[in-house]
């Protein structure tokens, strides 16, 4: 049996250092020699992607952001896009007047994946916060006063940061914006945030790879993957979908096989009983 895989990458497929261990690579490795294509979609952007797939050594398919830009890879030949305004951006800014914080706009990586912050919103325990993230992005982070940014006026992914309660409440006032796809995740970074990944509508992990599968005509089945609630719209494609313990209650509902921790390669497992199931 063959068919394509989709799968989330952080959290799903990596180890603690966010990188994929040797041997699920090699698993993946056997698993596209026997006909199996693959597809992943992650809300990183592509400098930090670059970090984690290099161990994967054939053709596959990659969303970024949340699916706001899809490539084929390894060439990194872009297949569709879809960016945020500017326009966008000033009225997440006013909107966002009385909650505590800021929020990050990402450029895309046309423009070196560049995160445009305003440090003087933060207070100076999420500026070393800030600053951690920042080691680990391999990407230029530029300060700002303002978010009045003359180098371009589309972005892929903004994303807001704070507490689960900050997060929970503006998540509902974002919810009356046209155009936009909100996802409510925790920070992978720390124990104690969460995470808004704001994007265009039409970016998300399910509208990702339904389009790839589409234009490419990979084959069925589709087994699909993932940890967080942004892996939601990815999960319910699949013919058999596995949730990684420990992911949101809304995400393992969906599941139909539940995969032992990342930190374990427990990716390899999970997918070994959704092939069995699918058998």
């Amino acid at each position: 049996m063959t068919g394509t895989i989709a799968l989330d990458i952080d959290g799903t497929i990596t180890d603690r250092n966010h990188l994929i261990p040797d041997e699920v690579a090699h698993y993946f490795e056997t698993l596209h020699k026997e006909g199996w294509r693959f597809i992943f979609v992650t809300g990183r952007p592509l400098s930090f992607t670059m970090m984690t797939l290099p161990k994967l050594c054939f053709p596959y398919f990659l969303g970024v952001q949340n699916g706001s830009v899809l490539f084929e890879m390894p060439e990194k030949k872009e297949v569709e896009r879809y960016y945020l305004s500017l326009e966008m951006v000033h009225t997440l800014d006013a909107l966002h007047k009385n909650v505590e914080g800021d929020f990050l706009v990402y450029s895309g990586y046309e423009k070196g994946d560049t995160c445009y912050f305003r440090p003087d919103y933060f207070s100076e325990e999420m500026r070393t916060y800030l600053k951690k993230v920042e080691k680990v992005s391999d990407a230029p982070w530029i300060p700002l006063k303002d978010f009045d940014i003359q180098e371009q006026n589309t972005f892929p992914l903004i994303k807001c940061l704070g507490s689960k309660e900050e997060m929970e409440s503006f998540d509902q006032k974002l919810q009356k914006l046209e155009g936009i796809k909100t996802t409510l995740i925790k920070d992978p970074f720390s124990e104690n945030l969460y995470l808004i990944l704001i994007t265009h509508s039409e970016a998300d992990k399910g509208i990702a790879i339904q389009k790839i599968i589409k234009k490419f005509s990979l084959p069925a089945p589709l087994i699909t993957g993932g940890n967080d609630n942004n892996d939601i719209p990815l999960l319910q494609y699949g013919d058999q979908r596995v949730a990684i313990e420990g992911a949101p209650e809304a995400l393992t509902k969906l599941a139909t096989v539940i995969a032992p921790p990342s930190e374990e390669c427990g990716i390899i497992e999970g997918l070994k009983k959704a092939m069995e199931n699918l058998s």
